[in-house]
């Protein structure tokens, strides 16, 4: 790609451009490679409930259940990978000098959406991944856990950054297409 979108002094944009979208790509690769790596391995799902969720009831690690773990998780990892395709649009729309465009606007909106999508999503996977995990238990043993923590507060917060952020950004072209109608 040329120079040509960015004066001398923008070149920090393209340059971190460059660097976040690199690591969208590593990021998208490493989440779908986790899942499958994670959900296959009977003894990392058993000490991840056990020492990370903090678990110590009766739980079903056999195929079937980590086959369902998988299943549940599947729209968190979706709404992830989205998110991460948003970023590197967005961040591409930069790197060819598209910073207040719609389209630029339009990823960020996105981008918050989804976001804001995952702190809401968050709870609700870990939620039904416990199910799944005791679900071949015994009437009585089975676990319905409710977790809300920080992280979700702070996505949430976030998304709804961004979302403020890309209406703020349409407001400003609007403002500029009208002032360029007065010229």
């Amino acid at each position: 790609m040329s120079d040509a979108p960015f004066p001398a002094s923008h070149q920090r944009i393209r340059w971190i451009a460059h660097c976040v979208r690199a690591m969208a790509l590593i990021a998208m690769a490493v989440v779908v490679g986790f899942q499958a790596m994670f959900w296959t391995n009977r003894g990392l799902v058993e000490r991840t409930a056990r020492s990370d969720w903090g678990l110590d009831c009766p739980l079903q690690f056999d195929a079937v259940a980590r086959a369902w773990g998988l299943v549940v998780n599947l729209p968190q990892t979706l709404l992830t990978l989205f998110a991460l395709l948003c970023l590197w649009r967005l961040f591409g729309a930069y790197l060819r000098g598209e910073v207040f465009t719609d389209g630029a606007t339009r990823h960020l909106r996105r981008l918050g959406q989804s976001v804001t999508t995952m702190a809401l999503v968050m709870p609700l996977t870990f939620t039904v991944t416990i199910l799944a995990l005791t679900l071949g238990n015994p009437p009585g043993q089975r676990i319905l856990s409710v977790h809300l923590a920080s992280e979700h507060y702070i996505m949430l917060l976030l998304g709804l950054v961004l979302i403020a952020m890309a209406m703020v950004m349409r407001e400003a072209q609007r403002m500029a297409q009208e002032n360029a109608e007065f010229v």
